[in-house]
Order: C-alpha cells, then sequence, then structure tokens
C-alpha cells in the first residue's frame, strides 16, 4: 500500500489580484497559499496563470472566522502522532472498502494541512497515487459556479431572484425560474442525465456542447418553487448565466477570483482548460458500459476512462459547469476552508448558502438537506457542510466542521465507495 503523509502549513498572507488583500482564513491561520507538496507527483505540474486580462469579480472584505456556528471545545491539531493517525485511517478506508485508491486531506484550525494517499491511481498498468493526482471531483465543481454566482449577487451584476429568462430568454419557461431555484434545486428543470444517459454511453469519447445539452433536456418534473429535484442542469445553466453577462469563462473567472489567490495550481475545469498533471482513471463494478452505483465491492474493477477528460470525455463535457473540474484533496480542502469559513463570500450572503430550510419544507426533501450549491450532513456527529461529488468510476467529498474549523476532503476512484463514511473516519481520527 503506497502512502504519502506530510504536514504542511499555510503561508501568512496572499493577495487577491487587483491589489486586495485577503485576511485570515482563521484568526490563528493565516492564508491558504500551501507550500509545495512533499511527495512530488510523477508529472511535473506547471503552475497555471491567470490571464493579464481576465480580472478577478469584485474583492469583498472576509471576515476573520465564521459567526455561524461557535468553535467547540476540541482544537484539533495536527503532529506526527496525528499525521500517522490519519494514514491509518485512510489505508483502513482503503481496504475496507476494496478501493483502487483513495486521496484525502484535513485543513486544521491554525492552518496546517496533512495530505495522504493511499493505493492506486491507475490498476493497469500499476500506477500509483500521490498527493498531486487529480481526480474527477464530479458535483463539488458546483460549489465554484454557486461562489461565483455570489459574487456577482454582492456586486449588484445579479440578483438571486431575477428570473432566468433576464439571461437566456429562449430556455423553456425561463420568466418563471430564478436563479435562486436553480442553486438549490427547486426549478423543477430536469436532470441533463436522464434524458442524456444512452446518448453519453453510447459515444464515451464524442463532446457535447452546452447548446446541445440544453437541447436535449426534457419536461420539467414540477413547476418551478414548488418541490425539490437534484438536476445537473441547473448548474449548467448557472454556468451559461455567469459567461453571458461577465462575457469572461467560469474557468477564467474562477481561476482568477479563487484558485491562484489561494494557491490551488491543481483545480482545472476541464472543458475550458487543459488539466496537467498525473491522473487517477476511475473504476465501475461489472461489465459496462454503464457504471452501477451499488454500494458494493468490485471483484473485478472496470476502467472506465475514455477520451482526454476524466471520468471519461462525454460525460466531462456533458455535464460541464455542474461537474467537470478536476483536482486534487489538498486543494480542494483549502478552497472548502476558505469558502465555508467566511474568505470568499461576506456572512450574510453565507448564510444564504448554507441556509437548508427552503429544501427541507417540501414533501420530498433532499436526502442531504440542501442550500445553495450547498449540501449539509453529519461527520463524526457533528454538523458538516460542503458538498459530494460523483461521476462514473469517482465518488469525492468535501466537508467543513464550522465547529471546530476543520475540513475534510476525501477522493475515491471507485464507484461503489461511500465518501462520507470516508471523511467519518479520517475527522474521527483528526478530532481525537
Amino acid at each position: 500500500m503506497i502512502a504519502a503523509s506530510q504536514p504542511r502549513r499555510l503561508k501568512s498572507t496572499v493577495r487577491f489580484a487587483a491589489g486586495a488583500i485577503l485576511a485570515a482564513i482563521v484568526v490563528a491561520c493565516g492564508s491558504p497559499t500551501p507550500t509545495p507538496s512533499a511527495t512530488p507527483s510523477a508529472t511535473a505540474v506547471p503552475t497555471p496563470t491567470a490571464s493579464p486580462t481576465v480580472a478577478p469579480l469584485a474583492s469583498i472584505v472576509p471576515v476573520p472566522t465564521s459567526q455561524l456556528v461557535a468553535p467547540g471545545s476540541v482544537a484539533a491539531h495536527l503532529d506526527d502522532a496525528k499525521a500517522k493517525a490519519l494514514q491509518t485511517a485512510l489505508d483502513g478506508v482503503l481496504t475496507g472498502g476494496k478501493y483502487p485508491g483513495a486521496s484525502a486531506a484535513i485543513v486544521f484550525p491554525d492552518g496546517s494541512i496533512w495530505s495522504g494517499v493511499s493505493g492506486s491511481a491507475v490498476l493497469s498498468p500499476k500506477t500509483s497515487l500521490t498527493t498531486d493526482t487529480l481526480f474527477s471531483i464530479g458535483s463539488i465543481s458546483k460549489t465554484f459556479v454557486a461562489a461565483l454566482i455570489g459574487r456577482l449577487a454582492v456586486a449588484g451584476t445579479i440578483g438571486l431572484d431575477d428570473p432566468l429568462s433576464k439571461y437566456l430568454p429562449d430556455f423553456p419557461n425561463a420568466a418563471n425560474i430564478s436563479l435562486r431555484q436553480m442553486l438549490n434545486h427547486t426549478s423543477g428543470i430536469r436532470d441533463l442525465f436522464e434524458t442524456m444517459d444512452t446518448a453519453i454511453l453510447a459515444h464515451p469519447e464524442a463532446t457535447w456542447t452546452t447548446d446541445q445539452v440544453i437541447a436535449k433536456i426534457g419536461k420539467p418534473y414540477f413547476d418551478p418553487g414548488t418541490g425539490y429535484h437534484y438536476s445537473n442542469t441547473d448548474f449548467v445553466l448557472l454556468g451559461a448565466v455567469v459567461e453571458k453577462v461577465t462575457g469572461q469563462t467560469v474557468a477564467a473567472l474562477v481561476r482568477a477570483s479563487f484558485l491562484a489567490p489561494l494557491g490551488l495550481d491543481h483545480t482545472y475545469l476541464q472543458t475550458e482548460e487543459t488539466a496537467q498533471g498525473p491522473e487517477a482513471h476511475g473504476y465501475c463494478p461489472g461489465a459496462g458500459p454503464a457504471c452501477s452505483y451499488a454500494k458494493t465491492n468490485a471483484a473485478s474493477p472496470r476502467d472506465n476512462s475514455a477520451g482526454t477528460m476524466l471520468p471519461f470525455t462525454a460525460e466531462a463535457t456533458a455535464v460541464g459547469f455542474a461537474g467537470a473540474y478536476v483536482s486534487t484533496a489538498s486543494d480542494i480542502a483549502i478552497w472548502a476552508n476558505a469558502l465555508y469559513s467566511g474568505n470568499i463570500l461576506d456572512m450574510a450572503t453565507l448564510a444564504s448558502m448554507v441556509d437548508i430550510s427552503p429544501t427541507m419544507a417540501f414533501k420530498v426533501k433532499p436526502p442531504y438537506p440542501y442550500g445553495l450549491g450547498f449540501e449539509e450532513t453529519t461527520v463524526d456527529g457533528q454538523v458538516a457542510w460542503g458538498h459530494r461529488g460523483n461521476l462514473d468510476g469517482f465518488w469525492s467529498a468535501v466537508e467543513y466542521l464550522p465547529a471546530y474549523h476543520v475540513t475534510v476532503a476525501v477522493f475515491i476512484n471507485a464507484q461503489w465507495a461511500d465518501p462520507i463514511a470516508a471523511s467519518f473516519a479520517l475527522a474521527k481520527a483528526a478530532l481525537a
């Protein structure tokens, strides 16, 4: 079993583009710019730079730490013993689930970061994971789009309750669908995978455009605002809204506004950027082409890769803004730590993001209470904020525990994985 466990510490300051200084992620933390990984990746990854013609969205003065939940009594910290315990927990996740590989990272309240890997990025030819190996993060991608929408709302460029017709007037019933309803999946818009799954699987190396996807969306589930149903299409449309109102690509905005200031050099939107670095392959149980969601161990994992993108080109291009990002566990842990501790959005906007009451009011409730591009769950008995991600052959989860200011990210390249259980195991070790 390959293991790599190295504590890192966040540097003291970081600057937003256009000269705005980002305040400390947590009072005791410093800022979130990571030092280079102590475990070199199999392929050197050049540091991406934002285009000089792309400016970040208007800077928001952050608060020192989240004011939404008071800190608990446990002050989790990283030392050699904790790093060893975390690696043991990650190895246990791998062997317990019989997964090909797992990558994880944890940000502690003082800004130190543990990252570790266990198992393989690719089973044949066998390729070991490193902390720089890229995974598909699936729907964690939605957190970037939601944060962009939040920034634009604070700047007054858009309104969360604006009708979709203001930006995309040709979409059916757009005048009665608000951006807020799309952010919390109460729009009624049908999920693209329900109408496109067969076509996506039939030609895994094909490329889909946003317009082609939108043209294939079927009839709505219900009238806007009258129910809840998770829909990737909501975020495909939201990404299109962002690009229309700004005249810039989502990838460029995310990089200039979030990734570059936070020093996140291993995160890419595959539909708009070329990912650079070693990549994990996603694995499905049983024979293809469908990738079963059954939570069973795979005796003979099937490599689900095809084309140039993760998990395969047709799926990545079809899901687009809603799920096409690839990243590393440490990049996503740092991102979620910044987002949910109050350093990306102002407190009022963050409070709206984590408000689950609108979706919980419906008879059919989301399996995980849902806010605006946000999921709430429980990890080690504590409320956790974040999002899960799944595309064929990959499962991921990032969870911020607001009571402890600890963030856990776990990536697994197996369709039968349980990322919440994996997060639980690592959070328990981190808080011990």
